[in-house]
């Protein structure tokens, strides 16, 4: 039953519309980084290069994880819009197809953190003339993103309609740095925040203090998304989808 589920929502994301154009968006958006850095660092030494491209990790990872919990609430909101939960639940009983949608929009979401990490490394690539690749970042980043997209989904299916879930989703999550301008410390208790730091970026590079913080990122982090989850599968459960 889970299996059949699955491949169902395999099928239907080969041609996932919204996908294409999140994972374009985060392409872009993260290349266009290049634009801030100087041109005379090409010419740095190569350790000089990638200890000044270090803390863009954590802004390729945050502009990521944005993007991943769009996609996961619009590719929800999208999909009940146009009757395709429905029909799934005709189907499927409703865990089932909550479940499929829980591993869908976690692997969307390292989908769309993957696009924006491509873009970021090509962008520094030409800008400083090469820097080398942390394989440590790259899986932190997808789990980051993979954790947005569960976040998104689960903002999705509580709002429902589209355009005010992709609002809550982006605000929810990008409102952490705007916090962190004013009080740094607040934003570690922050979802986005709380998901970098467990994942070992440096939060210094989105202006949050890592000593102001508390450390328990972890046990946050992981509160944020069973909260997401929680709300939105109790949601799911109960309301009608058509």
């Amino acid at each position: 039953m889970i299996v059949r589920a699955l491949r169902a929502h395999a099928r239907g994301a080969t041609g996932d519309i919204v996908l294409l154009w999140v994972v374009a968006a985060a392409f872009v958006l993260s290349t266009s980084m290049a634009t801030s850095v100087p041109a005379e660092l090409a010419e740095a030494p190569a350790g000089v290069r990638a200890a000044l491209s270090a803390p863009f990790s954590a802004v390729l990872a945050t502009y990521g994880a944005v993007l991943a919990a769009v996609y996961a609430s619009f590719r929800y909101t999208v999909d009940r819009r146009d009757g395709v939960i429905a029909q799934r639940l005709m189907l499927h009983p409703r865990w089932v197809t909550l479940l499929s949608r829980t591993l869908g929009s976690a692997l969307g979401g390292a989908v769309v953190a993957l696009a924006g990490l491509a873009g970021g490394h090509i962008a520094l690539a030409v800008a400083m003339g090469g820097v080398p690749v942390g394989w440590a970042s790259v899986g932190s980043a997808l789990a980051v993103g993979a954790g947005a997209g569960l976040w998104g989904l689960g903002a999705g299916i509580v709002v429902q309609n589209h355009l005010v879930a992709l609002f809550v989703a982006s605000m929810s999550l990008g409102s952490a740095v705007l916090v962190a301008m004013f009080w740094s410390a607040a934003a570690h208790g922050f979802p986005l925040i709380a998901l970098l730091d467990a994942f070992g970026f440096d939060v210094t590079a989105v202006g949050v203090s890592p000593a102001d913080g508390s450390g328990g990122s972890v046990p946050v982090a992981v509160g944020w998304m069973l909260a997401a989850l929680v709300a939105g599968g109790v949601t799911f459960m109960k309301r009608d989808v058509t």
